[in-house]
C-alpha cells in the first residue's frame, strides 16, 4: 500500500505537547507509571477550545503554504505563546485573539488556571518519557512593560523575565542559546537579528523525547519504496514491527496508535486510502472526526512497516496563517496591548520552528514559538481628495482677534464681477 507522509506528524494527538518542566525519564527498574493530570473545573472545556485550535490552525497554515514538502507544528507552543500575548491585549484586540484561540466562552483567569494545572501536572504524566518545555520574556530595558503583566505571566506560566540592552548585538545570541538550551540543541537559532526598536519577544520552547512502547529491531530496517506521489517514487529506510496495536480504518483511511513509554503519550498515523488525497484527510480532520475515530479503534494484530524520518520546519511568519484565524487587528495600527504597555504597540513577529526524529527507539522533538512586539508606527496616509464642485461657504478671518473679515457663499464661479 502506498504511504504518503506529509499529515504524518502534524497530526499526532494535540496534548502530545506543552508546558513548562522537564520530567526526566527513569531508570529501567522503575516501574511504568501514568499519572492523570487534575484540571480545574473549565479545564476539559479549555482542552476542547485547544484541540480546535490545533486543527483549525492546521489547515490555516496548509492554506498559507501549498509546497509538497512535509510540515510540523506543534499547536500547544503556539496556543501558549499567544495564551502569554493574550494576558496582555485589552478591547478588540483581546477579542480577535480570544477567537484565534477558540476560546470565545472561556474567562481568560480559567485560561490562565488551566495552563498552570498543565505545567505542573504534564511532566509527571508519564515516568518514562522525558517532556520540558520552557516560557520566557525578553524585553527591551529601554521601555519598562506594564508591571502587573510580567507578574501574571511569572505566576501562571513560569516565564523566565529578562530585560536586555536591544542595542548590543549579543542580545540576539542571548535568546538564540536560551532556545537551543531548552531544546536539547535541535533549534539553536531563531532570530537572526535584534532592532533597537524592538520591545518584547514572548516564547516558548517544547522539547520531547519518548521511546516506543514497543520498539522496533533496528536488524528489521530495510530499505523500500515511498509514493510521495501516485506516479513518484524515492527509496528510503522503512522500519518493520508485528504487534498488536489499537487500529481503525473506513473508506478513507487507517490510523494506528503508537504509545510512547508508560502509554500516556501517543503517535497516531493517519493513511489515506488508495484514491483519496491528503487534502481531503486534512479537510476532514476537527476534534469530533478525530475524537470519532480514536473511539472505534480496537486492539489488532498489525504487520507494521513504517518509515524512519528526520526534519526540521519553520514558518517564518504565523501573521497571515492567524489573520485567517480572525486575530489580525493585532498586527497592525489597531492593536490595543495596554494590558503590555503603556504606549501603543503591536506584533511584528510570529515565528514557529520545529524538528522531528523518528526512528527504531522512539521520537525526539522540539519546538519553539516567538512572538515580537514592536511600538505602532503609523503608516504613511493617503492623500485626502478634496473635490470642491458645489457651492460653498468661504470666510477670512484675522488670526489674533478672531475678527472674521470677510464671509461669502459661492454659488457659481463663473459668475465673475
Amino acid at each position: 500500500m502506498k504511504i504518503y507522509r506529509g499529515l504524518l506528524l502534524i497530526l499526532m494527538l494535540p496534548a502530545f505537547f506543552v508546558f513548562d518542566i522537564s520530567c526526566n525519564k527513569t531508570s529501567p527498574q522503575q516501574a511504568d507509571i501514568e499519572k492523570s493530570i487534575s484540571l480545574p473545573t473549565d479545564g476539559p472545556a479549555i482542552i476542547a477550545d485547544n484541540d480546535q485550535f490545533a486543527f483549525d490552525f492546521l489547515r490555516a497554515a496548509l492554506q498559507t503554504d501549498q509546497s509538497a514538502g512535509n510540515k510540523l507544528i506543534s499547536p500547544l507552543s503556539i496556543y501558549l505563546a499567544l495564551s502569554m500575548v493574550y494576558n496582555g491585549a485589552d478591547n478588540a484586540t483581546r477579542d480577535s485573539i480570544q477567537l484565534a484561540l477558540r476560546s470565545q466562552n472561556i474567562s481568560i483567569d480559567d485560561l490562565n488556571k488551566t495552563c498552570q494545572a498543565l505545567i505542573q501536572g504534564m511532566p509527571l504524566a508519564d515516568n518514562e518519557v522525558h517532556l520540558s518545555i520552557a516560557n520566557a520574556i525578553f524585553y527591551n530595558q529601554n521601555i519598562q512593560p506594564v508591571p502587573g503583566f510580567l507578574s501574571l505571566i511569572q505566576q501562571y506560566y513560569l516565564a523566565k523575565m529578562d530585560s536586555l540592552n536591544f542595542n548590543d548585538p549579543q542580545s540576539v545570541n542571548t535568546i538564540n542559546q536560551w532556545v537551543a538550551s531548552n531544546t536539547n540543541q535541535k533549534i539553536t537559532q531563531v532570530l537572526s537579528n535584534i532592532s533597537p526598536s524592538d520591545l518584547m519577544y514572548l516564547i516558548n520552547a517544547l522539547y520531547f523525547k519518548g521511546s516506543w512502547e514497543h520498539g522496533f529491531d533496528p536488524k528489521a530496517t530495510s530499505t523500500k519504496t515511498f509514493y510521495p506521489t501516485p506516479t513518484t517514487t524515492v527509496s528510503t529506510a522503512f522500519m518493520a514491527l508485528n504487534t498488536s496495536l489499537a487500529y481503525f480504518q473506513n473508506d478513507s483511511l487507517q490510523m494506528i496508535q503508537l504509545p510512547y513509554g508508560a502509554g500516556d503519550f501517543n503517535m497516531y498515523v493517519l493513511l489515506p486510502s488508495a484514491n483519496i488525497s491528503l487534502s481531503a484527510i486534512s479537510s476532514a480532520l476537527n476534534p469530533p472526526s478525530f475524537s470519532s475515530w480514536q473511539s472505534q479503534m480496537g486492539s489488532r494484530k498489525v504487520q507494521l512497516s513504517f518509515p524512519k524520518f528526520s526534519y526540521s520546519y519553520a514558518i517564518a511568519d504565523m501573521r497571515p496563517a492567524l489573520t485567517l484565524m480572525g486575530m489580525g487587528i493585532a498586527f497592525g495600527t489597531g492593536a490595543d496591548f495596554s494590558g503590555m504597555y503603556t504606549i501603543p504597540v503591536d506584533i511584528t513577529k510570529a515565528i514557529h520552528k520545529t524538528y522531528i526524529d523518528v526512528d527504531e527507539e522512539g521520537t525526539e522533538a522540539a519546538a519553539v514559538t516567538v512572538i515580537g512586539i514592536e511600538p505602532t508606527v503609523a503608516g504613511p496616509s493617503e492623500p485626502i481628495i478634496i473635490n470642491i464642485d458645489h457651492p460653498f461657504i468661504y470666510i477670512i478671518q484675522e488670526k489674533s482677534s478672531g475678527a472674521i473679515l470677510f464671509m461669502g457663499l459661492m454659488n457659481d464661479p463663473s459668475q465673475s464681477s
